[in-house]
């Protein structure tokens, strides 16, 4: 079956069963309300003052703001999860071909109008080699790593400022940022088998070649050079679709540029060898999200097109959130031996 795009009676049908939905759980909720006020104690006074409609009401009359937020989430939620139902198999895939297509398209219009040299023609045909289709990518072409994590479903737990209870313990700093200590072995399986964490575990092998507890690669306080060894950078050539040799899946479009800590906690008693403690800590927020390339800031771009901001803070919508990847590798062995 080929590609369709979802038509106008698609759409109005899945916000018209939404919209019923939402009545009846309004109508329950109300006749709830009703048979219970007649019972006229004092615990029963407790539950009605704060049953979902009161509170609703004290929000409007108190923070219109947060009840604003409160409804554009709502909409943006419905919008946001109702596009999956809508659309086809595979849709995604072909709306970003038909993205990259459009933005070569651009460049040869900008080419024949203000010709092959000028800034915009070359800044277009620059963004029209983006590698789009790896935003959905869950297979390495060169490896053949399968990814077992939902690392797109992670951009909507971003866009919405979502905290599901499954992808780990969440907290909250003393600043307001929201960390999640990621426990879905999905997403920490797939960190692992990534190419950039077998070379930062030969760099921690050179500098402990009889690896004890406590030690840490890289070290604080080590030279820039040493310290940028942990680091696997996302920009420039290597998010171009013609980049064969070391092409981006969906976990590096989601993570962008991060750093592995590797740390011994211990020796394996059967083996003689390091257990290894791998730390990756990321996080996501819309300047990161919206960084403009150099070469577009060269031409008077700001460096981000977005700033930061915390969650529920605004429309409540992209806020900062921090994961923290950590797994653990027991008896690992010298790849450099």
């Amino acid at each position: 079956m080929g590609f369709r795009i979802p038509s106008f009676n698609d759409v109005k049908k899945t916000v018209t069963n939404t919209v019923k939905d939402v009545k009846s759980t309004a109508v329950d909720t109300a006749k709830n309300v009703k048979n219970t006020v007649v019972d006229t104690t004092r615990d029963t006074f407790e539950v009605v003052k704060h049953n979902p409609v009161t509170d609703a009401l004290k929000k409007a009359v108190t923070d219109p703001t947060d009840l604003a937020r409160d409804t554009f989430q709502g909409g943006l939620r419905l919008a946001y999860h109702g596009a999956d139902k809508l659309l086809p198999d595979g849709a995604t895939n072909q709306l970003l071909k038909v993205a990259e297509g459009g933005v070569d398209a651009l460049a040869k219009t900008s080419e024949l109008v203000t010709g092959e040299k000028s800034s915009l023609t070359e800044s277009l045909k620059k963004l029209g080699e983006v590698d789009l289709n790896g935003i959905t990518r869950t297979t390495d072409p060169v490896t053949g790593q399968k990814l077992k994590g939902d690392w797109t479903e992670l951009w909507g737990t971003w866009l919405l400022e979502e905290k599901p209870k499954d992808l780990g313990t969440w907290r909250t700093e003393p600043d307001g940022t929201e960390v999640v200590t990621i426990k879905d072995n999905a997403y920490t399986e797939d960190l692992a088998g990534r190419p950039h964490q077998k070379k930062v575990t030969e760099e921690f092998f050179k500098m402990y070649p009889n690896p004890k507890p406590g030690d840490v690669f890289p070290p604080n306080g080590d030279s820039k050079a040493v310290d940028n060894k942990d680091l696997y950078v996302f920009a420039g050539e290597d998010t171009s679709e013609y980049n064969k040799e070391d092409p981006h899946t969906a976990l590096e479009w989601f993570i962008g540029s991060y750093r592995t800590q590797v740390k011994c906690t211990g020796i394996d008693e059967k083996t003689g060898k390091p257990n290894l403690e791998y730390t990756v800590v990321n996080n996501s927020h819309f300047e990161s999200g919206t960084r403009v390339p150099a070469s577009f800031q060269q031409k008077g771009l700001p460096e981000y097109l977005v700033p930061d901001q915390k969650r529920e803070t605004g429309l409540g919508v992209g806020g900062d959130w921090v994961q923290e990847y950590v797994w653990t590798a027991n008896g690992v062995d010298d790849p450099n031996k």
